[in-house]
């Protein structure tokens, strides 16, 4: 191997008599960059807006929720307690879980002007609404029980800002309770679908309507769960549950959703994104390696006689196939250090000052977000390397088929 390796390095990517350079080794180098920038940028992509839409849809839903077993909606579900033996199954489950209770009220909001229907959720105690306060616009979230706060989309709907006052109006136990709310904050996630059904309260106004504890509600809700390890954590969760109702512990029988169910669509919808990468990769691919190939043939023809020169002096097939796989990685070296600078000085503009936006009524976003983490840059250049070399083996077989005695009058 040394031999190849020392005749390689000595041997230059361009024609030998130095009057001009070949085309074809820069068309390679920029094939193999454009492919490494292009699938570069897809992942960060695809990667960045998976975990951008993820995060918002955990923040409406959470990671893991216990309800009532036969409840499926929040209007009509019955009501669920955060006793001891429920806390200590949890934990023994889901160590360091944030865990809160949830009331959720449909409830229409009017004003002299318009109305709106929206469902109001106030959180118990352990709940952390970071999430909530990030979303905020103008003003804060509900601290008192005549609070609420509401989205940009409904506060455009009603025409009311933050101070103003709206009319809640209550259906509960068949009988219609009105209250009156003041505006204590206006909030945006660009994520109409929640947006426009949800609002904030605090929990004592939604407690005091429904007559609850302060550790009951219509669900518990447990977040802080990354998201590879809900689905293990939910059927530890559900045996933890479970072994304590049988021996009498919960006096109900309880069942355990995860965000994965309630927000089944969008996770669906998200999935469909890596067959949009899979397709680039084959596309990307295409495009190198037939780049690729054409340079090594090109290389091997510009040094035919040298070939002959090889062979004559007892070089086998071998060792030549190896000088020229050596030449190719050459170009394909320079071509992964091009496409790695600009695919990474891309993704780190996008990352730092955002400047291709996106249409927040169509993708939920403001811009296009991009997420890579270096183990994943080094498993593309790894594969890159890997599907270079095997396709460099179809022109270097060609070595095989050259005659010593033919190329010395190759012109």
């Amino acid at each position: 191997m040394k031999t190849e390796l020392f005749i390689a390095r000595r041997l230059r990517l361009d024609p030998g008599d130095g009057r001009r350079r070949s085309p074809a080794v820069g068309i390679a180098v920029g094939g193999v960059a454009l492919a490494v920038a292009v699938l570069m940028i897809s992942m960060a992509v695809v990667l960045g807006f998976q975990d951008a839409i993820r995060d918002k849809v955990m923040g409406f839903e959470a990671s893991l929720t216990v309800r009532p077993a036969g409840s499926y909606s929040d209007s009509s579900s019955p009501v669920i307690r955060c006793s001891a033996p429920m806390a200590d199954a949890i934990r023994e489950a889901i160590p360091g879980a944030a865990v809160a209770v949830a009331v959720s009220q449909p409830v229409i909001l009017k004003t002299p002007d318009n109305f709106a229907g929206v469902v109001l959720k106030a959180y118990g105690e352990g709940h952390d609404d970071a999430f909530e306060r990030g979303n905020l616009l103008k003003g804060n979230l509900p601290g008192e029980t005549t609070e609420i706060a509401v989205s940009a989309e409904t506060a455009s709907k009603l025409g009311i800002r933050v101070g103003d006052r709206v009319d809640g109006c209550f259906f509960i136990d068949n009988t219609l309770r009105l209250r009156r709310l003041t505006v204590s904050g206006i909030y945006s996630s660009h994520f109409s679908d929640y947006d426009r059904l949800t609002a904030y309260v605090a929990q004592p106004l939604l407690s005091r309507l429904r007559r609850l504890e302060p550790d009951e509600g219509d669900i518990i809700e447990i977040r802080g769960v990354a998201a590879q390890e809900i689905p293990a954590a939910s059927l530890a969760l559900q045996e933890s549950l479970s072994r304590r109702y049988v021996s009498g512990e919960l006096t109900g029988a309880v069942g355990v959703t995860t965000v994965f169910d309630s927000g089944a669509i969008y996770f669906n919808w998200l999935a469909l994104l890596d067959a949009n990468v899979i397709v680039i990769l084959i596309i990307m691919s295409l495009i190198s390696g037939f780049t690729l190939i054409s340079c090594v043939f090109i290389l091997i023809l510009q040094r035919i006689r040298m070939i002959g020169v090889l062979k004559s002096i007892g070089a086998t097939d071998g060792q030549i196939r190896r000088v020229f796989m050596l030449l190719g990685g050459r170009v394909v070296g320079l071509g992964l250090l091009l496409g790695n600078l600009i695919g990474l000085a891309l993704i780190f503009v996008q990352w730092m000052w955002h400047p291709m936006s996106l249409n927040p009524e169509a993708y939920f976003l403001t811009y296009v977000p991009v997420e890579l983490t270096w183990t994943q840059i080094l498993v593309l250049n790894a594969g890159a390397i890997l599907l270079a070399g095997i396709l460099m083996l179809l022109p270097a077989s060609l070595v095989s088929r050259i005659s010593p005695a033919r190329t010395m009058h190759y012109e």
